[in-house]
Formats: structure tokens, C-alpha cells, sequence
């Protein structure tokens, strides 16, 4: 009997041992988070403006903020800013740029973005650009951010994790692709801040709320603001290569074909590329100028990385009735905008 009391205590130690443990363990996680926050927070902080439209000259007298026509923005080289072009496209004039320690200048637009909502900004005043990550971030990593919102000049900070990825969304009367969905509350005001990684990197750009969720936001990835600014940098301006294909990710069908890698072609738009270039619909795009395709968002780095390269594209599919083949298509048989 004593023996069987004794056993019974020591099981109920080891249960108290093992909650306490847990406690400890979950209060040590969370400090870890919020020391994190804090780092990420003060390492970005210098690089986070507020812009704003204004009637007046960009002077301390003559700039009045408005909910409604502010945006945050940050700065992704020692000159320019990137924010949403949703916001600001009509004002591309009266932009005048805010800084958290009070310094006020005027921003002129290098180049918009529209298919991915994004406006690049060149100023005179020289701050720390963000480091930005040129790869897609996974599902449920932790991500933050900070802004500027409800036209205080302040910052306001959020936390969460990536719910989803290649999410659709209208935002301006556009449809953008491959969008992030956001466990993320966010005010108005915070369109175009940074997210950032726990590294304090650049993972995405806050876009807007979601509304077909409550305290979700939608973000655009790093890697399609990366690309964008690579080709301004080249060209003088943004352009997009539209191919006209609707591609989905099917890891079933990929598993019945036995292959690796690669997206399946769902519907061809393009007319031209459909006559110049032997593809058909079921077919399974493998590779685009060499590179491996195992998401969309790898196929759009592809073509994007084709208009930096000066290259034509060529496409790798697989066919059920062919099997492998290849297919070039010149800049020239796709849509260049």
C-alpha cells in the first residue's frame, strides 16, 4: 500500500515538474518574442516614413494630415522610397515625406507599379535602406511590422504569422496575384509599411486590410518588390511580361505524372504564343530558362528575371501524349507593359 502511495506522489511530482517546466518554457518564448520585437522595431525605425498628400510646399507650415491621404513608406535604397500606389497615383505631385524624427521633404514619383501596387519614390534626403529578402517566406512564420496610421506621426507596431500565400485580392479596381494573408490586424494609415522577418529584413510590404476577414491584412511579397526595383533600376521603368497562361499548383497531378517539380497549364490566353509555341492545356510547365517551376511565384521571378536578363523565355513542359518539350517564346509574342 505504501508503495503504491509512495509511487502515486512521485508520478504527481513529475506532472508539477513537467507544468512548471512548460510555464517557464512558454514566459522564456514569449520574452525571447518581445526582445525581438524591441530589436526589430529600433533597427528599422530610422528607415520608416509617413507620406503624405499636401496642397503646400512641404514646409513644416504648410503640411496637414489626413487619414485618408497617408501612407507609410520605406526606404529600399539611400534615395528612393517604395509605398502603394492605390493610395497616392492621382497626387503623384504633392507628395511630401515625413520622417518619425520630424524632418519633412518633398518626394517626387520615379515609377508606378500598378500591377503590384507599388509607387517608387526619389528624394533629396539620404536615410538607411532596409535589407529585403528576394525569397518567398513559408506559411506560419512570424513576421512583424510598423507603420505609421490615423495620420498621427507616430509609429504603430503588429505583430502575427503568414496565414496564406498566393491569395487574390482587388485592391484599386486591380486584381493582384500571389498576394500574403496576415494574422495581422493593421489601421489605415499602415498601407506600404514593411514586414519584416525576425531578422529584420524585408519579407513583404502591408497592402491593406483584408476584408473578407476580420483583423487579417493582405502583403505583397519581398521578392516581387525586389525584382520590380531591379528592372526600374535597368530600364527606367517598371514593365511586366504577361504571358496570358493560367498555371495551378496540383501536387496530385505532379504525383500521378511522377514528377518532381512544375505547375500545370489551366488556360491559354495569349493567341500568339498559342500558334508560335506547340503548348496545350494539361500540359506541366518544368522549367523556365533553366530554372526549376515549383510554385507561381517562382514562374514569376522567372519571367521577371527574363526582362533583367535581355533573355527570350524558354519553357520546359512535360505532355502526357509528347512527353518532354521545349518552347521558345520571344519578349515580342508575349504582352510588354
Amino acid at each position: 500500500m505504501w508503495a503504491s502511495i509512495d509511487k502515486l506522489l512521485y508520478y504527481k511530482w513529475v506532472i508539477m515538474r513537467s507544468v512548471i517546466n512548460v510555464l517557464g518554457n512558454a514566459e522564456n518564448v514569449f520574452k525571447l518574442i518581445e526582445n525581438n520585437l524591441r530589436r526589430v522595431i529600433s533597427n528599422v525605425i530610422e528607415s520608416i516614413v509617413a507620406i503624405v498628400v499636401n496642397e503646400g510646399n512641404c514646409i513644416n507650415s504648410d503640411v496637414s494630415v489626413t487619414e485618408e491621404r497617408i501612407a507609410t513608406g520605406f526606404y529600399i535604397d539611400k534615395d528612393v522610397i517604395i509605398t502603394v500606389s492605390h493610395i497616392l497615383s492621382n497626387f503623384k505631385d504633392r507628395l511630401c515625406i515625413i520622417s518619425l524624427d520630424g524632418d519633412i521633404y518633398k518626394g517626387t514619383v520615379i515609377s508606378v507599379d500598378e500591377d503590384n501596387d507599388l509607387m517608387f519614390i526619389g528624394v533629396d534626403v539620404s536615410r538607411r535602406p532596409l535589407k529585403i529578402e528576394d525569397t518567398l517566406i513559408s506559411e506560419g512564420a512570424i513576421v512583424f511590422s510598423s507603420g505609421i496610421a490615423q495620420g498621427i506621426l507616430r509609429h504603430f507596431i503588429t505583430m502575427g504569422i503568414v496565414s496564406g500565400l498566393e491569395v487574390r485580392s482587388i485592391i484599386n479596381n486591380r486584381e493582384i496575384e500571389g498576394l500574403m494573408l496576415l494574422n495581422m490586424p493593421t489601421i489605415p494609415g499602415m498601407s506600404g509599411a514593411p514586414l519584416l522577418n525576425i531578422d529584420s529584413n524585408v519579407v513583404g510590404m502591408l497592402l491593406s486590410r483584408s476584408f473578407s476577414y476580420n483583423e487579417f491584412s493582405l502583403a505583397l511579397p519581398s521578392s516581387r518588390i525586389f525584382l520590380s526595383y531591379l528592372i526600374l533600376r535597368k530600364l527606367g521603368k517598371v514593365v511586366h511580361i504577361k504571358l496570358g497562361l493560367k498555371l495551378l499548383q496540383s501536387p496530385n497531378a505532379l504525383k500521378k505524372l511522377k514528377l518532381e517539380n512544375g505547375l500545370m497549364i489551366m488556360g491559354i490566353a495569349n493567341k500568339l504564343l498559342f500558334k508560335n509555341c506547340n503548348i496545350s492545356v494539361g500540359d506541366i510547365i518544368i522549367e523556365v530558362n533553366g530554372k526549376k517551376i515549383n510554385t507561381l511565384e517562382d514562374f514569376r521571378k522567372a519571367i521577371a528575371l527574363s526582362i533583367l536578363d535581355n533573355m527570350s523565355i524558354e519553357l520546359i513542359l512535360f505532355s502526357q501524349k509528347e512527353g518532354l518539350k521545349r518552347c521558345h517564346a520571344d519578349i515580342s509574342s508575349a504582352h510588354l507593359y
